[in-house]
């Protein structure tokens, strides 16, 4: 079967960033404004035409889609970068000191965060709290009154259809919501389908998403040979890193060698207040 061209470019610059950029929905025009390039730049580079990008280039991208450097040239599979800037989250002091002291439950958290769910309820909040849907809701209410006057005069300037228009201002006046009634009503539902998801998923077991420095350490556990911790050397444990980049990104014999000697020199470094 014929394989898909994307497919066979994914591991690519190109690929990446133009699928970042489709992600965002920006034109090339657009993303090449932003970063303050040519167009034809960013034309050359998605095309494939630009083989080696500039450091510059590939700082300003990094930056824009807020991702790694090391994802963009794809070295990692992991787009968000290893020094994060948390003030970038947005969040207060006190989120923060919270999450670090462990006072809100990351596993909770991190369910409600992942939920497909989640940003349409934080949207829906957002509304409510600034009463957006609420000023509509309102305006709408008073289109009713605005239908509902005349009929209370038709009611009285002929009584025979007192009976029918009665029916009539009545279903009117039941059709007029408060301000805020179907504001709460989208967040609730949303809100318990969520925590039903969740509970499920806890139920069933099912992780929330991998930490990625816990899938790293497993990863080069399971490459290590099978024997005690104590007679684990450097090579064993080099080889072993290795192994596991090499599952992320494709190594030739040559730069697999190098990286594992790297590897050992780094754990054969001298600890601070060694010799």
């Amino acid at each position: 079967m014929k394989k898909n061209y994307d497919d066979e470019q994914e591991n690519t610059t190109a690929y990446r960033v133009r699928l970042l950029r489709q992600d965002r929905g920006w034109s090339q025009k657009e993303l090449a404004d932003k970063i303050f390039v040519a167009h034809s730049q960013i034309s050359r580079l998605e095309s494939g035409e630009t083989t080696n990008i500039g450091s510059s280039l590939l700082v300003s991208l990094a930056k824009v889609f807020h991702v790694s450097t090391d994802y963009l040239l794809c070295l990692t599979p992991i787009s968000v970068p290893k020094s994060y800037d948390i003030s970038q989250l947005g969040l207060s002091e006190e989120v923060i000191r919270r999450l670090i002291l462990k006072t809100i439950d990351p596993d909770v958290l991190n369910r409600l965060l992942e939920h497909d769910q989640f940003p349409k309820l934080c949207a829906l909040m957002k509304n409510y709290f600034s009463n957006t849907v609420a000023n509509g809701i309102m305006a709408r209410n008073q289109i009713i009154d605005l239908a509902t006057d005349p009929l209370a005069e038709l009611m009285s300037a002929d009584p025979s259809k007192r009976t029918e228009m009665i029916k009539d201002l009545s279903f009117l006046s039941s059709s007029k919501i408060q301000s805020n009634e179907a504001d709460i009503e989208k967040i609730k539902n949303i809100l318990m389908k969520i925590i039903r998801d969740v509970k499920e998923n806890m139920a069933e077991e099912q992780p929330s998403g991998a930490v990625a420095t816990a899938e790293a350490v497993k990863g080069i556990r399971a490459a290590l040979p099978d024997k005690p911790q104590s007679e684990l050397t450097a090579d064993d444990v080099s080889t072993a890193i290795t192994a596991y980049i090499g599952t992320m990104i494709t190594m030739d014999e040559n730069t697999s060698e190098l990286f594992q000697q790297l590897a050992k020199q780094v754990l054969e470094l001298p600890l601070d207040g060694e010799n």
